[in-house]
């Protein structure tokens, strides 16, 4: 049972293709590697869909103060920072 594409799924889409890795995870007749295949892309989703979340929280931030957009600039250079996995 290969993956699905996460790339262009919306949070709602996430929350729902989730909540089928959840189902296709408690079936016992689900093989070891398709397990760990679903527990890779249920991951990925948790990873992105939290992102999301977090951008949303950021732009009502702003919403409801404005000065608190320099802020969350900040704050998104400083994920971004911390996601740099580069080496020197």
């Amino acid at each position: 049972m290969p993956p699905r594409s996460n790339k262009q799924l919306n949070f709602e889409q996430a929350m729902n293709r989730l909540e089928e890795i959840s189902a296709l995870l408690d079936n016992p007749e689900t093989g070891l590697e398709d397990t760990i295949n679903l527990v890779e892309e249920g991951l990925k989703l948790i990873r992105s869909s939290r992102k999301l979340l977090d951008n949303a929280e950021m732009r009502i931030k702003v919403l409801e103060n404005p000065q608190a957009e320099q802020v969350a600039l900040l704050n998104e250079k400083k994920l971004n920072d911390e996601h740099d996995f580069t080496l020197h």
